[in-house]
C-alpha cells in the first residue's frame, strides 16, 4: 500500500508537478478595477511581467472588477491593466512576496474620451496583506543583506516579533515554544531533522531570495508546528547571467574577551571564515534557467582539556544549492532543487557540561563527528485556466549524525565524582541516519468569490540508529553506579498521511473569511516493521477573517482561531519501539570494572516494544488572535495584535508507579493518570511598525509584552522522552513561569543608504530577563525537583544587544563591470557580557549544598568584528 501511494504521487509530480502544499514558494497579486465614478469595470485585461517570470502571465478581471493572479514567482513585477474603453494603467516595481498577497487596491481607469498620457505608477509599496491572518513577516534579500546577521539564514528570524534567541542551546524560540518545535523549509522542502527536530539545513543568506516566518494564525493547507515555521526560497536563474563571489572572516584578534563560567572550558585562538560562489542564468531564454552555488566554511578553536592542555577543535562544512527552472509548456512549470550541508568535525567535548575537572587521557573527550544532509525536490505547476491549478511534488531529505571515538580504546569510561577525573574511552559512540520522503498533490479552484484548495500528502520518516553508551561513576569507595544506554542498529518509522480542505471566501470587497480543516495521521512503525502506535484523531479546524475599512488595501481588522498539531520526532520510537533499546542505571558497593556482579538495578527503561497507548492524543495547541493594521501613505504601516496560545495535549514518558515501569502517553491519562496534565500558555500583545523608503532605507520595529506559564517547557533534549515527567515528585512546585518567559522584548532593525556609496545597517534588541528557579536532588540520583514554586527565585538581568553593518560600494572609487562591496560587521557592540543563565541547583542529594549554586553558567558574547567582501557580476 505504501509503495502504491508513493508511485501514484510520483506520477502526479511528473505529469503535473508543482510545489509541495506544506509551504508556499510563490506569492499572489490582486486588485479591483474601477472607473472614475467608482463603478466596477468588468473584463479588464491584466498582464504581468518580471525578470523572475518565464514569459508573461495574463488574466481577465471578473464582472465585479476583481482580479487575482496566483502562484507568481517571487520578485519585482510590472503590471499592465487595460480595457478597450479606458486608458491603460501601468504599475512598475510591484513586489510579489513569499507567501503573501500583494494588493493594488482600487485601480482607477480614465475614459479615452479624455486625452491624457498613459498612466504609469512607478512606486507602489503595499505593506498590508489583505488576505492572511498569519503571525510573522516576509523579508527580502534587499532587506536582510544590509543587516549585521550571522551567516546562517536562521539567525534572520530573530528580527521578527515573538522570535527570541534562546540561551539553552535549542535555537530560536517562537511564541513561548522551544527550538525543537520549529520547522524549517527550503524551496518548499521541509529540512528539519526528523530525528530530534533540531534545526534544518544550513544556508548562507547569500543564497536566498526571500525569507518568510509564520509563528501562528496560518491556514489549513500548511503543515503546522508547536513553534514557528521558517520558509525560505533560494535564488533562481534568469534570462541574464548573474552571480556573486563572497568571503567573510573573523578570529580571536577581532573579538573582545569572553567571560567564561565555571562550566566553560578555557579557549584560546579561534578562526572562522567562509568563501562562496554562485552563478545563475539561462540555458534557454524564457524556457530553462539554472542556479548553482557553493559555500565551504572553516572553523577552528583551541579548547583546553583539563589536566592535558589545549587541543584544536576544527570543522569543515560544505554548503551547496542548485536549481533548474523549466517552463515545460505555456501552462506547466517544473523546478528541480538540491541543497545540502554535510559537515566533518574533529570535536573536543565540553568538559564543563560533563563536570570534568581533569582527565587521565585526552581522547575521553575527543570524537570525530559527521553531521548534515542533502535535500532533493521536484516540484512545479500546471495551470488549466485562470480558475484551476494543479500542484504536486516529491521530495527526499537525509540527515546524518555520527559520533565515533577519535582513538580506539577498550576501557570503559570511568568518572571519579570525588575528584572529577575522567578516564577511558569516549562515552557516546552514536550513528543516526534519517531519511524523509514526502509526496503531495493539491488543487486550487477559483469559483466566483471563493478560492477553494484541497490536497493530499503522504510522508514517511525513517531513522536508522545505533548507540553504545557505558559509563561507570565512583562516589566513594562503597558507592558506584553504572549507566548503560544500548541501542543496537535498528530502524523505526513515522508514516504520516495528511489531507486538507480550505476556502477563502471574499464575501464582499471588504470582508474575507478563511475557513478550513486539516487532518494528519501518525503511524509509528517499530523495528520489526509493525505498527506500534497510531494517532488518528488529529483534526485541525482553522478559521480567520479580514475586514478592510476605509480605502481598500489601506487598513485591516483581522482575527483567527486554529488548532495546530506537530508530529512526533523519531527519538520516541527509537527509545520505545525497539526491544533492543535499553537504559539501565545500576548501583554497586564495589568497583564494577573489577567485579561486574552483585549490582542492584536502580532504574531500567526499555528492553521491550512499548504497548500501544489506547486513545493517545497528538501534541497540539489552540490559538486565538485579534489585530489591526494600517498603512499610512506608501511608506509606513503600524499594527497591533493580541495572541493567546494554550497547549491542548503533550506526550512524555514517566514512571507509572502502579506497574513499576516507564510509559509514554498524555500526562493525566491512562498509565500516567497520576501525573498532572500538561500546561503551557502563551499570552502576548504585539505592536509593530515598518517603514520602507524605496532603495534608500528600510526600518522595522516591534514590541512584545508576553507571559509564558505552565508546568511543561516543551520539546527539549530528547523530545517526548525528556526528564520533565520522569517522576511524579518532580511535578511538585513545577507550575509557574517557564524558562523562556520574557515579559518585554523590543526590537529595531533597518538600513540607510548614504549618498557616497556607504550603506549602514543595524539591529538592536532589548529584552527583560528570564525566570529563575531553585532545584534540589530527588529520590533518584541525577533527577531534580523544584524546591519552591517554579520561576519565583528572581530573574536574570535584562539585556540588550546592538549590531552594526557598514557596506561600501567600491564602484564609487573604481569603474568596473563588477560590483564589489566591502563589509564591516561590528557584532554585540558595547556588549556588557551580562550573565544569561545561572546554576539553579542548590543541592544534588537533597542535603549537601552545591558550591556553585547561584553562579553564572553563561554570559552574553563579547564585541566582535567580522570582515567581508561580496562581488556581484
Amino acid at each position: 500500500m505504501r509503495i502504491a501511494i508513493a508511485v501514484l504521487l510520483a506520477l502526479l509530480a511528473i505529469l503535473h508537478p508543482i510545489p509541495c502544499f506544506t509551504q508556499e514558494t510563490t506569492g499572489n497579486l490582486e486588485g479591483q478595477v474601477m472607473d472614475e465614478a467608482g463603478q466596477a469595470v468588468p473584463l479588464a485585461g491584466v498582464t504581468v511581467t518580471s525578470p523572475s517570470l518565464q514569459g508573461t502571465r495574463e488574466h481577465v478581471a471578473a464582472p465585479d472588477g476583481y482580479f487575482g493572479i496566483f502562484n507568481l514567482p517571487v520578485g519585482i513585477y510590472t503590471v499592465k491593466i487595460s480595457h478597450i474603453n479606458f486608458h491603460e494603467v501601468t504599475y512598475e516595481n510591484v513586489p510579489i512576496r513569499l507567501g503573501r498577497t500583494t494588493t493594488l487596491g482600487e485601480v482607477r481607469f480614465t475614459s479615452k474620451a479624455f486625452e491624457i498620457p498613459e498612466v504609469v505608477v512607478k512606486e507602489q509599496r503595499p505593506l498590508i496583506d489583505p488576505t492572511s491572518t498569519a503571525i510573522g513577516a516576509t523579508l527580502t534579500s534587499g532587506q536582510f543583506q544590509n543587516l549585521p546577521l550571522d551567516r546562517d539564514y536562521q539567525s534572520i528570524t530573530t528580527l521578527i516579533p515573538h522570535a527570541n534567541e534562546s540561551f539553552f542551546d535549542d535555537g530560536v524560540n517562537f511564541a513561548g515554544a522551544t527550538g525543537h518545535e520549529n520547522k524549517y523549509f527550503i524551496d518548499g522542502v521541509e529540512t528539519t531533522d526528523p530525528h530530534k527536530g533540531t534545526t534544518g539545513t544550513t544556508l548562507p543568506y547569500n543564497f536566498l531570495q526571500e525569507l518568510e516566518v509564520k509563528a501562528g494564525g496560518y491556514e489549513a493547507e500548511y503543515r503546522s508546528s508547536l513553534g514557528g515555521i521558517v520558509n525560505v526560497i533560494s535564488r533562481s536563474g534568469g534570462n541574464e547571467f548573474h552571480g556573486q563571489a563572497f568571503g567573510f572572516f573573523t578570529n580571536n584578534q577581532l573579538e573582545g574577551t569572553t567571560r567564561h563560567s565555571f562550566k566553560d572550558p578555557p579557549t584560546d585562538d579561534f578562526l572562522n571564515y567562509d568563501i562562496g560562489l554562485s552563478l545563475g542564468g539561462p540555458i534557454k531564454r524564457d524556457k530553462l534557467w539554472f542556479f548553482a552555488a557553493y559555500n565551504p566554511s572553516f572553523v577552528t578553536e583551541d579548547v583546553e582539556i583539563p589536566g592535558i592542555g589545549f587541543h584544536q577543535d576544527k570543522s569543515v562544512t560544505h554548503v551547496f544549492a542548485g536549481k533548474l527552472t523549466w517552463k515545460a509548456t505555456d501552462k506547466t512549470n517544473l523546478n528541480v532543487t538540491i541543497t545540502g550541508d554535510p559537515q566533518k568535525r574533529e570535536k573536543v567535548y565540553d568538559a564543563g557540561a560533563y563536570g570534568v575537572v581533569a582527565v587521565e587521557n585526552a581522547d575521553v573527550l575527543l570524537a570525530d563527528e559527521r553531521t548534515g544532509g542533502v535535500n532533493l525536490l521536484i516540484n512545479g505547476r500546471h495551470v488549466f485556466s485562470d480558475n484551476l491549478f494543479l500542484e504536486s511534488s516529491v521530495s527526499r531529505i537525509t540527515r546524518k549524525q555520527k559520533l565515533e571515538a577519535s582513538m580506539e580504546r577498550e576501557e570503559v569510561t570511568f568518572v571519579d565524582r570525588e575528584t572529577g577525573i575522567w578516564s577511558g574511552r569516549f562515552p557516546e559512540p552514536t550513528d543516526a541516519y534519517s531519511v524523509q520522503v514526502t509526496g503531495s498533490v493539491k488543487a486550487t479552484f477559483v469559483l466566483g468569490r471563493h478560492m477553494l484548495k484541497t490536497g493530499l500528502e503522504y510522508r514517511d520518516s525513517q531513522l536508522d540508529f545505533m548507540t553504545d553508551f557505558r559509563l561507570i561513576e565512583r562516589y566513594d569507595d562503597t558507592t558506584y553506579t553504572e549507566i548503560v544506554i544500548a541501542q543496537p542498529m535498528g530502524t523505526v518509522h513515522n508514516r504520516i498521511p495528511s489531507a486538507f480542505v480550505q476556502d477563502s471566501w471574499r464575501i464582499t470587497d471588504r470582508l474575507r473569511i478563511n475557513a478550513g480543516l486539516r487532518w494528519d495521521g501518525q503511524y509509528l512503525i517499530d523495528s520489526y516493521g509493525e505498527v506500534a502506535q497510531k494517532i488518528t484523531g488529529q483534526y485541525q479546524p482553522r478559521f480567520g477573517f479580514v475586514y478592510q475599512p476605509g480605502e481598500l488595501g489601506s487598513q485591516r481588522v483581522f482575527g483567527s482561531f486554529g488548532r495546530f498539531y506537530q508530529e512526533l520526532h523519531l527519538e520516541l520510537s527509537k527509545r520505545t519501539h525497539n526491544d533492543l533499546s535499553v537504559f539501565r542505571l545500576t548501583g554497586f558497593d564495589h568497583d564494577p570494572r573489577i567485579d561486574p556482579t552483585g549490582g542492584s538495578v536502580l532504574l531500567s527503561v526499555g528492553g521491550f516494544i512499548h504497548p500501544e497507548v489506547e486513545g493517545l492524543k497528538g501534541q497540539h495547541y489552540d490559538e486565538f488572535t485579534l489585530g489591526y493594521e494600517r498603512q499610512l501613505g506608501n511608506r509606513l504601516a503600524l499594527g497591533a495584535r493580541g495572541v493567546y496560545r494554550t497547549l491542548g495535549e503533550g506526550i512524555e514518558d514517566g514512571l507509572a508507579e502502579d506497574i513499576g515501569e516507564y510509559r509514554y502517553g498524555n500526562p493525566g491519562k491512562g498509565d500516567l493518570s497520576d501525573f498532572p496534565e500538561m500546561k503551557r500558555e502563551y499570552t502576548a500583545l504585539e505592536l509593530t511598525a515598518q517603514m520602507h523608503g524605496g532603495a534608500g532605507y528600510s526600518v522595522r520595529a516591534s514590541y512584545v509584552l508576553s507571559r509564558t506559564y505552565g508546568n511543561y517547557r516543551g520539546l527539549i533534549g530528547d523530545p517526548n522522552f525528556s526528564d520533565q515527567y520522569d517522576l511524579l515528585e518532580m511535578l511538585t512546585n513545577a507550575e509557574g513561569l517557564l524558562p523562556n518567559d520574557r515579559t518585554h522584548v523590543f526590537k529595531l532593525s533597518g538600513s540607510y543608504e548614504l549618498r557616497f556609496g556607504l550603506v549602514a545597517g543595524t539591529s538592536f534588541t532589548w529584552q527583560s530577563g528570564t525566570p529563575l528557579s531553585v532545584m534540589e536532588g530527588s529520590s533518584v540520583p541525577g533527577w531534580l525537583n523544584f524546591a519552591q514554586e517554579r520561576g519565583t527565585a528572581g530573574r536574570t538581568p535584562s539585556i540588550w544587544d546592538l549590531n552594526v553593518r557598514f557596506v561600501y560600494e567600491l564602484a564609487q572609487l573604481v569603474k568596473t563591470a563588477l560590483q564589489p562591496r566591502l563589509i564591516l560587521d561590528i557584532l554585540h557592540l558595547g556588549s556588557q557580557r551580562e550573565a544569561v543563565d545561572f546554576d539553579q541547583v542548590q543541592n544534588l542529594d537533597g542535603v549537601t549544598p552545591n558550591p556553585t549554586f547561584g553562579l553564572p553558567t553563561r554570559f552574553q558574547s563579547p564585541t566582535a568584528v567580522r570582515l567581508g567582501l561580496e562581488v556581484d557580476f
